[in-house]
């Protein structure tokens, strides 16, 4: 079993990778954007200290947690440190737990974890290694407008807050491109992960 950190910035295209590496291996993939969704349902975690901190007012009719409200007291209001307070940790330890519960099955293969803040939220001494998807920024911005319908402002915008590529260069394992024509996509990143699996 290998516990992999996916990362890259937006528009690199670390969901094509992940479905590559789901279709070649056996493949268990954590996403922690989807896990923390899960921890803001009802009942579960995250659910009631985010209510304490953000009040009653980002709450559905039907109880649920609607995201554009509490994104919109979080963002709108410089309190997105708040806001990773409450989720974050839980995500984390619930990652630890499912990687923990993986290792009990004795399962064989690749354990994926993607998250935005990957290396910011320390998830590189879980991992035994991290992965840095990486596509020049002009591409990048090509596939948001193209698949995305974002605008040059939204894809400028979004850009700015993310970590720079000397970050992602320094910290990362392995720096898998996915700069190449969609038909030959799929043998361009397999051919980096059998020649990075066999050390050269």
């Amino acid at each position: 079993m290998k516990v992999i950190g996916i990362t890259g910035g937006v528009g690199a295209g670390k969901s094509t990778v992940v479905s590559v590496i789901k279709k070649h291996f056996q493949t268990e993939y954590l996403h922690c954007d989807v896990i923390a969704h899960e921890l803001m349902e009802p009942g579960q975690s995250a659910y009631l200290e985010l209510l304490e901190v953000f009040g009653e007012s980002i709450k559905n009719d039907d109880g649920t947690i609607n995201r554009s409200r509490l994104y919109e007291a979080a963002f709108g209001a410089n309190r997105v440190e708040e806001l990773n307070a409450c989720v974050h940790p839980k995500v984390r330890t619930a990652v630890e737990e499912r990687i923990a519960a993986l290792r009990a099955e004795d399962f064989q293969g690749f354990v994926l974890i993607e998250a935005a803040l990957l290396i910011e939220a320390g998830y590189k001494d879980i991992c035994d290694e991290l992965w840095y998807v990486y596509a020049p920024e002009e591409l990048r911005k090509e596939r948001l407008k193209q698949n995305r319908g974002y605008t040059d402002e939204k894809v400028d915008s979004i850009m700015k807050r993310q970590a720079s590529e000397e970050l992602f260069f320094a910290q990362c394992d392995f720096v898998l491109y996915n700069d190449s024509a969609p038909k030959d996509c799929e043998r361009h990143i397999m051919a980096q992960i059998i020649k990075h699996q066999n050390g050269r």
